[in-house]
């Protein structure tokens, strides 16, 4: 049994626009930032932060995230966007501890 073309060209095309439409991914420092020591991953759970973002269209913005990894320079963040998961490296002045809160709770 075969799929009719017209319907798989529909969803194609579908697919196409979703990734036009699709939001830049957040800026990343190269790996040249990182500098000599080796990162720190974590084991375990991933400790919750406050990371700042850069984004190549808008302004950066505060973002609860979770460090997965980090040296004297960069921590490698994490957290849930509209369209899934995405990380970054940031500098590690740019990242500070958050509580962990529960999801009703007030700041």
């Amino acid at each position: 049994m075969t799929t009719n073309r017209r319907y798989e060209e529909h969803f194609a095309a579908k697919h196409a626009q979703s990734l036009i439409d699709a939001a830049p991914p957040p800026c990343t420092l190269p790996q040249q930032a990182y500098g000599p020591q080796r990162i720190e991953w974590v084991k375990g759970s991933n400790p919750p932060v406050w990371a700042w973002v850069s984004w190549p269209d808008r302004a950066a913005e505060r973002i609860a995230a979770h460090a997965r990894g980090w040296n004297d320079r960069v921590v490698i963040v994490t957290w849930y966007g509209p369209r899934g998961q995405l990380d970054c490296v940031v500098w590690r002045n740019a990242v500070t501890h958050r509580r962990a809160e529960s999801p009703g709770a007030r700041r």
